[in-house]
Formats: C-alpha cells, structure tokens, sequence
C-alpha cells in the first residue's frame, strides 16, 4: 500500500513543493523516515505514533517508510508532522475498502502542521512562504493549524482548511466532517494603529526634515550627522510615516519574512506598515545579516522595504559595518551552508546616525572637543570610506538655536502628512515612469538606468562635473549624486534635472568629519 501527501519545505525564506510517500510492508513495527531529513523531522517518529493512538485511530501493525521527495533536497521543520501523519493514516484508510473520495481530497490537499503527543495541531514558522510555494504548484487547498490561518489569508487564491487537532483532518479526509473553508482576506487590517509621532513635534531642523523628505521619495540611504541631542534619533524614528504605503506584493514579502523569523504574533498575522528596525551598535554581523545552522533573516532583512537605522554608527565594531556594503549594494543577503544557498532579500532605506566625533562636541562651537588626534582617526575610519559611499545623502546638523524652541523664530514646521503628501507626488511620477521596466524607484537604478532616466542639463552636468573635482568624489558617489538630483526634480516636478537641483543634490554631500566647516 503507497499513501501520497503534498507540503514543502523552506530554503530561507523560499520555499519548494514536497511529496511524503508513506509505503507499509509487513515485519517488525516501525517508522523510518528517509530523504535527507533534519533532526526535527526524524524525531517525528516519537511524535507521530502517539499522535494518531491517542486521537482515536489504528497504526498500522507492520514497517512504514516514509520518503521525501525529492530526496537529494534538505528538508527542514516541524510542519512535515501532519503530512507524515495523514499519509501514515492513509495506509489504514486504504485497507478498510473503498475510501477513492478520501484519496481524491488527499490528492488535491496540502498539509502543514506540528503535532502534539494528544494530536493537537500547533502553530508553525513561515507558514506564508510555504503556502506561495504550494500556491505557485498549482495547489488551491492548505490544511493548516487555526493558529496559522489569519496569516495566510493573505493569499487571494487558496482555500485554506484550518485545523486544531488531528481528528479534524482526518474527519475531513478520510470521514464525513467537512472543514468549512477559512475565506477571510483583508486587503488592509483596519485595527493598524496610528503612530502618535509627527514631524511637526521636530522643533526647527527644517532643512534635515527636507533632507528626508527627499530619501524617502527616492528611496535614498541617509547618514545624518551632528552634536548629542540635536534631533537625528527623533527623525529617523518618524520617517516611516512619511513612506508609501504597502502594495499587496510587499506585504506579501515582508509577511513571509517574519514568518519565517516566528515574529508574527495572534494581534498582526499580516504586517501592513512598512517596518522600522534599530539594532543596537554591540549587534553581530550574523544578528545584523542573518545566518545560524538553519538561517534566519536577521535585521537587515527584517527592515525590507522599510527602514534599518543605525544610531550611534560610530560605536558600531568595524567589520559589522564593512559587512553591509554587499547587501546595501545588492539589497539581498546570500548565506551558504553546505551544498545550499539561502536569499533573503534586504532592500532597505538605511538611516544612519553619528555625532561627528567621540565625544560629539567637535562641531560645537559653545563646546570643547576633548577627543585626541589618534581618536578623531579611529573615528573618522568609521564613517568615511567604501561605506558611507554606499549612502547618498550625508546631512550636516547644528543644534537647534533658542528661538527655535520657544517658536520666536517664526519659522513654519512641517508637519507628517505635508512631507507624505510631496513624497507620495513624488512617487506617483517614479512608478508612472518604471512602469514596464525592472525598477521602482531612483534610489534602485543601477549604471544604465542612470544614463537613461537621470538626464540633466547642460549647466547641471558642468556643476557635477566641477563638483567631482573639487571633492573628490568617487564614481559611485557620482552617480549617487544624479539620482539623489534626480528625487528632488521630481519633487518639483521637472522633466529635466536642472542647475538648482543638482546644487541641492550636492549639499548632502560632508567632507571629512574632523573639519570643522571653515
């Protein structure tokens, strides 16, 4: 007798379709799991078994073997329990005379569920990638734990099957009890809080909340520089609400990615704002990149399509830093174990904030600089070269003057959703002119998406020109500076980018952090 039972299994956050081939022969009582299974998987034997008795059905009395296929591919997770254990039922199902109505619901269902020793189905991780698998197969069906089924409502397509305990999913395999199908598919969670945080709560720091105001209609990285307490943390923490919000095909990526990590709590099955990360500077370059024996997206991937911001970028360890610039420059993160290869994608907004020196008093002219020369140089490695070359725009900011404070200024702050409503014109006009080609934004465009799309005139490719010069610019930082001009014309609605948006472009550009601007 041969039971066949459809799940998957994961690769990072990707997942592959899998059939578990249940065979019984007769001979001494066993269950031998074969197809290059992980521990997890093997040791479902001791689950299984107690599984099926204690919910009310025979085990079959002679050898099982259970295959996976195909079997010169790694499968990991808990989730192949109700799958082994359905086929394994299967082999009992079959003896008991005609059971082709079984069979044929068995063939055109997919299983996903860890088991408890009483039968119950618990909870699993990437559950959302694992149905797209399953979906992109050609599967419409997913039995899957209850716990599980908000998370995947997502998905448009796919008849999803909840299930609590074992019993049920073999009632409605093999029995007389039907699943009702779980059908609930919300294109926006109306319970998503609104963020308390607003610009206009930033007292003065206009020309930083124009610097972002450009990043974020661009996509653009940020490195934001200045004395303690002068606003970057309080900035940083708001652009999120600045940003577009989520298309369906992202929230369906980022979902994926925190189900995979086990971050999706019962109260937001389905992430609908675009994430903020801020690790702390002792973080590792695996925590920050993602890796482990079974990798797991780490905080860089946890920010995609949205924001990572690194405070304090000064008091990160060197070689973490230095491990970004690969990812920032592919927006994917590539992790080998073994014979396979896991991607987890890492297309992020990076905002990075610094003081300009250790003791963050060296562009302070009320303050002393206590830092030692061999300091300001250690310092300086940190926030100079390959890396923040990877950043388009750097933003030099003052402490906020007096007046500012009490408002005597006079100066009109700007608020959050002034700032999204130019971000979002801005984006309206980028997504209209990527339409059909392979990006979606400034911030994305490589070398030749650069040539094509960020023409200027004449006056501002000789100011570029001259600027790279005298500044001695890098190519990529040249290049970086025509897209950053590229938002800002954008944002004023021009075709062409002209003399003045290439001088504003210019402005996010800081020498080395040690001068003191004369």
């Amino acid at each position: 007798m041969l039971a066949k039972v459809k799940t998957a299994t994961l690769v990072g956050i990707e997942g592959s379709p899998v059939t578990v081939e249940a065979d019984s022969r007769a001979g001494l009582p066993a269950l031998n799991i074969v197809g290059l299974a992980d521990t997890t998987i093997r040791e479902s034997c001791g689950r299984i078994k107690p599984a099926i008795v204690n919910s009310g059905f025979g085990f079959p009395s002679g050898r099982v073997t259970v295959n996976l296929v195909p079997a010169g591919k790694h499968k990991r997770g808990s989730h192949f329990d109700l799958p082994i254990a359905i086929g394994v039922m299967a082999l009992e199902t079959g003896r008991g005379g005609d059971a082709e109505d079984g069979f044929q619901r068995l063939r055109e269902t997919a299983f996903l569920g860890e088991l408890s020793l009483d039968g119950a189905v618990n909870r699993i991780t990437g559950a959302l990638p694992l149905a797209m698998s399953l979906r992109s197969a050609g599967i419409k069906k997913i039995m899957l734990p209850a716990d599980n089924a908000a998370e995947v409502s997502i998905l448009r397509d796919v008849e999803l099957l909840p299930v609590t305990d074992l019993g049920q999913a073999a009632e409605h395999i093999f029995g007389t009890q039907r699943l009702a199908a779980y059908n609930i598919c919300r294109e926006k969670n109306e319970n998503v809080k609104t963020s308390a945080m607003d610009f206009s709560q930033v007292r003065g720091q206009e020309a930083a909340k124009r610097a972002v105001t450009i990043c974020a209609a661009g996509n653009h990285g940020l490195l934001m520089m200045g004395g303690p307490g002068c606003g970057k943390t309080m900035i940083a923490r708001r652009i999120p609400g600045i940003l577009p919000e989520l298309t369906y095909e992202e929230k369906l990526e980022i979902t994926g990615i925190y189900s995979v990590a086990g971050l999706l709590g019962g109260g937001e099955p389905i992430i609908e704002e675009r994430p903020f990360r801020s690790p702390h500077h002792t973080v590792s370059v695996a925590t920050l990149l993602g890796g482990g024996t079974r990798p797991r997206p780490g905080e860089i991937s946890l920010a995609h399509r949205g924001v990572l911001f690194l405070d304090e970028l000064g008091e990160f360890d060197a070689g973490t830093i230095d491990a970004l610039r690969q990812p920032l420059e592919e927006g994917q993160v590539r992790i080998i174990r073994g014979t396979e290869e896991a991607v987890f994608p890492a297309d992020v907004m990076l905002i990075a904030a610094a003081n300009p020196c250790k003791c963050g008093n060296l562009w302070d002219e009320r303050k002393l600089c206590t830092c030692t020369g061999r300091q300001l140089d250690n310092y300086r490695r940190r926030l100079s070269g390959p890396f923040s070359d990877r950043i388009d725009m750097h933003l030099r900011m003052s402490p906020v003057r007096r007046e500012e404070i009490t408002g005597a200024a006079g100066e009109r702050s700007l608020c959050t959703a002034e700032m999204k409503a130019m971000v979002e014109s801005a984006v309206a006009v980028q997504r209209e002119r990527y339409s059909g080609t392979r990006y979606k934004s400034n911030g994305g465009l490589d070398e030749a998406g650069i040539e094509t799309f960020c023409k200027a005139t004449d006056a501002a490719d000789r100011l570029l020109v001259a600027a790279y010069e005298k500044m001695g610019l890098t190519m990529r930082a040249y290049g970086r500076l025509r897209k950053v001009a590229r938002t800002i014309a954008d944002l004023d609605g021009a075709a062409e980018i002209g003399e003045e948006h290439m001088a504003e472009a210019l402005m996010y550009r800081i020498s080395d952090p040690d001068q003191k601007g004369e």
